[in-house]
């Protein structure tokens, strides 16, 4: 039994509504919360002073299909399609599955489930819901500059998509022919075979590896064995690196060179695209999502189809789905699953409360966060399925393992896959359909990043919210003026920094100072009060929720943090060389600029709050005047305290007596 406070309340968790049915008809719920009870809102005071025009700007989502598809969309994204499974098949394929399920059960859909609420119950975005917890605004602001991190990255390589796909639209797919410079080029990837047989028929299935000569008048042929200087590439594998992106040697000033024209007309296509649809907010990304969060399952399940029809493809399901046991007793398998956990489901982004803000205030969150994070786990298997089933026949095809026939990162998305697409029937049709669908996917993931950093801004600037378009106009010129070095020879580079320091263990250190501002600060039993009245009773799940929030994840998450930083290992060449030290004092200057945030603000608080330390510590974990439900309900927090004869302060608010 769980004791909620030093009254004789109690929850038994045997009768999670007991509390529930014992506080009927104690005023608790008040006339607001009744005329809120098909989702409207009663006027209220913002943050200005006003009459509540804050509350009306501020939009909501037209229905509830634009918000599901928001927020799938969000977390379904381009890392579901390339890091999913490179992640998977590095890691021993269904052992780290295996580990992602279960990080995904004791924090993901915890974690998702509580931001969730978070913005409902507020109406607030990343930086305005901490007036429930005023010290920990920082970490708002840690999610803005993320999400801002990551979309200027994110876009590049939505640009790389669109390159792809109209390169797709000729007669010869471009990364299936050689071009002369490209040394040890191979049109496709082979088994390379020990010697030429002189059998015509044979050697006519080795044309990368034998050349033939005929000699008429005999009516014979000789065949000669083809060498090599180095290891042969595929057409595929030199057309990404030395035309697409054309990847310098490092990334040094003198190495990284000038903006590659193509790309930054490809990115500027992407920022009109993005920016075009967030022109009015969830108004218009809310119709668009209809289509792009949609199209995806459309061409992966044609593609899961096709796929399990090439010869080979049972051997690449088997890799994927018998797991290698003994990589589960590796700590690396699940710190790379708690990575593309949090990267895949936007947890501590930002843009999960950002979404749930714009919700009514009566919405059902719990089924909503349930069926989102199972479409995330669904989504990613499925690209697995894809994925393995197609590197499965080109393993056969090559006579490698199926570790080997991969490319690490995004380049399985451009280098791999393509060249498996190219032995399809009619494959520029497939190569538009596959490229197409990672714009679509990689675009919705832009809209919620971006969306973050406009409604962290309008939040904490109310006036700013009528100058919504310009705001996404201004923003999408600087962002992309500030990817145009990505762009450039030695953008490959700065884009693993931007990932591996700004949006990778960063994460982890959010994730972990979120949890236990809620948790433990705030009051996972208050915070269940909250669900209580906007939803008007509690999960029957709820003490397996309470205990993922209050213990299982924040510890966790913090050892994984730990590990992160003991076992911390710099990025590196694809010589496997480390990048140079300025390079990673770029880095962690990065990763100061993401994380810092947090413990400033909560230093700024302490000392400039009133008192000495104790009131210090009262006064700035204590909930803000602007903190209150989104139904307009101020009495709330008066009552709810004093029914529960509740401590006023943080600091009094034990999560477990």
């Amino acid at each position: 039994m769980i004791k909620a406070n030093q009254s004789d309340c109690y929850f038994d968790i045997s009768h999670p509504f007991q509390y529930l049915n014992e506080r009927k008809g104690d005023g608790f719920i008040s006339k607001d919360d009744e005329r809120s009870q098909n989702g409207a809102r009663p006027p209220i005071i913002d943050d200005d002073g006003g009459d509540g025009k804050e509350e009306i700007d501020r939009g909501q989502w037209g229905n509830k299909a634009e918000f599901l598809l928001s927020c799938i969309g969000l977390s379904v994204g381009l890392g579901n399609v390339w890091r999913f499974p490179y992640l998977a098949y590095k890691n021993g394929g269904a052992a780290f599955v295996i580990a992602y399920f279960i990080l995904q059960l004791v924090i993901g859909k915890p974690l998702y489930f509580m931001e969730l609420v978070m913005g409902q119950f507020s109406g607030k975005g990343p930086t305005g819901v901490w007036a429930m917890n005023p010290c920990a605004k920082g970490i708002g602001l840690s999610m803005a500059l993320i999400s801002l991190d990551v979309a200027i990255y994110y876009n590049v390589i939505m640009a790389y998509t669109l390159y792809y796909f109209f390169s797709s639209m000729q007669t010869t797919l471009p990364w299936t022919v050689c071009k002369p410079e490209w040394e040890n080029c191979v049109a496709k990837r082979f088994k390379f075979p020990d010697y030429c047989t002189g059998n015509e028929t044979v050697d006519y299935a080795l044309e990368e590896a034998c050349r033939c000569t005929y000699n008429v008048t005999l009516d014979t042929a000789n065949c000669t064995q083809l060498n090599y200087t180095g290891t042969p590439k595929s057409a595929a594998e030199f057309f990404f690196y030395e035309e697409v992106i054309q990847r310098s040697n490092g990334i040094e000033p003198e190495n990284l060179g000038y903006p590659l024209w193509w790309l930054v007309l490809c990115m500027l296509l992407s920022w009109i695209v993005v920016i075009a649809c967030l022109i009015k907010g969830v108004k218009s990304s809310g119709k668009v999502v209809y289509f792009t969060a949609t199209f995806p399952y459309v061409v992966l399940i044609i593609l899961l189809i096709r796929g399990a029809l090439l010869d080979g493809a049972l051997d690449g399901v088997i890799y994927f789905i018998v797991p290698k046991w003994e990589e589960l007793l590796k700590l690396e398998v699940w710190v790379a699953a708690a990575g593309q956990m949090f990267f895949s489901l936007s947890v501590s982004f930002g843009g999960i409360i950002m979404f749930g803000s714009y919700n009514k205030f009566k919405n059902n969150v719990y089924p909503d966060a349930l069926l989102i994070s199972i479409m995330d786990v669904i989504t990613s298997v499925i690209a697995g399925f894809v994925i393995f089933t197609t590197f499965g026949a080109m393993s056969k095809t090559i006579g490698a393992p199926i570790e080997d026939v991969a490319e690490a990162g995004y380049g399985l998305a451009f280098v791999a896959y393509p060249e498996a697409l190219s032995n399809f029937p009619i494959p520029q049709l497939w190569s538009v359909l596959f490229f197409f669908m990672l714009f679509t996917l990689g675009l919705d993931s832009e809209f919620g990043l971006l969306e973050t950093l406009l409604t962290c801004i309008q939040d904490e600037f109310p006036k700013t919210r009528k100058y919504k378009g310009l705001m996404c106009v201004g923003i999408g010129i600087g962002c992309f003026l500030i990817a145009l070095p990505v762009t450039c020879p030695g953008g490959d580079y700065i884009v693993t920094i931007m990932d591996h320091y700004g949006a990778d263990f960063s994460v982890l250190f959010l994730a972990a100072c979120e949890v236990v501002s809620v948790a433990w600060v705030y009051g996972v039993l208050r915070f269940w009060r909250d669900i209580e009245y906007m939803l008007g009773s509690r999960s029957c799940t709820w003490p397996f929720w309470t205990v993922c929030w209050a213990f299982i994840a924040p510890i966790l998450i913090t050892l994984l943090f730990i590990y992160r930083m003991v076992k911390y290992s710099p990025p590196k060449y694809p010589t496997d060389e480390p990048f140079p030290e300025f390079a990673q004092g770029i880095g962690w200057a990065l990763s100061a600029l993401v994380m810092c945030p947090i413990p400033i603000y909560f230093l700024y608080s302490f000392f400039t709050a009133p008192g000495g330390f104790i009131e210090k510590l009262k006064f700035i974990t204590t909930p803000s005047d602007k903190w209150q439900p989104n139904d307009g309900n101020r009495a709330y927090l008066t009552q709810s305290q004093d029914t529960l004869q509740m401590g006023k302060y943080g600091v009094e608010n034990p999560t477990f007596n």
